[in-house]
């Protein structure tokens, strides 16, 4: 099992792989990667944005250690069932953000022996909590890649 962090550039790649420029409404705001036992081993972060929960302070970290009791174990079946079944979850949570409340849309996906987790943060109203336009400097990555030379 790896459990070191990834390049940029390997998230950079991943994210090519999956979307496009013109997808950034369907971007998560992070996306973490746990290992079987739910320890925050990675995470990536598009573009700049608020985290709830702490952002990179929370690696090496338990899904227990870091969500609230309710919360942690709805993530932490998700994670069970994405390895057990090799399919992919999705779990809503409502979080505190502030002196609001935030809804996390967290799809999960088996990685490897290892879960990537792609989160979205929404108002209680539904709406992306981070507006980013497919311009936005962060996403220079998936624009104009050059090709390797044949």
């Amino acid at each position: 099992m790896a459990t070191a962090r990834w390049s940029i550039d390997k998230w950079q790649d991943l994210f090519r792989a999956i979307f496009r420029a013109e997808h950034v409404a369907f971007f998560p705001h992070k996306v973490f990667r746990w290992d079987p036992q739910g320890i925050y081993l990675d995470c990536f972060y598009p573009f700049k944005c608020d985290h709830l929960l702490g952002g990179e302070g929370i690696l090496g970290k338990s899904v227990r250690e870091v969500l609230p009791k309710n919360v942690s174990y709805a993530v932490q079946k998700a994670l069970r069932q994405t390895l057990r079944h090799g399919l992919p979850q999705e779990v809503q949570c409502v979080l505190p953000a502030g002196k609001r409340f935030a809804v996390a849309s967290i799809r999960l996906f088996p990685y490897d022996s290892e879960v990537l987790g792609f989160v979205t943060d929404h108002d209680l109203s539904g709406k992306p909590v981070f507006h980013v336009s497919p311009d936005h400097p962060s996403l220079g990555f998936l624009k104009n890649v050059a090709e390797i030379p044949q």
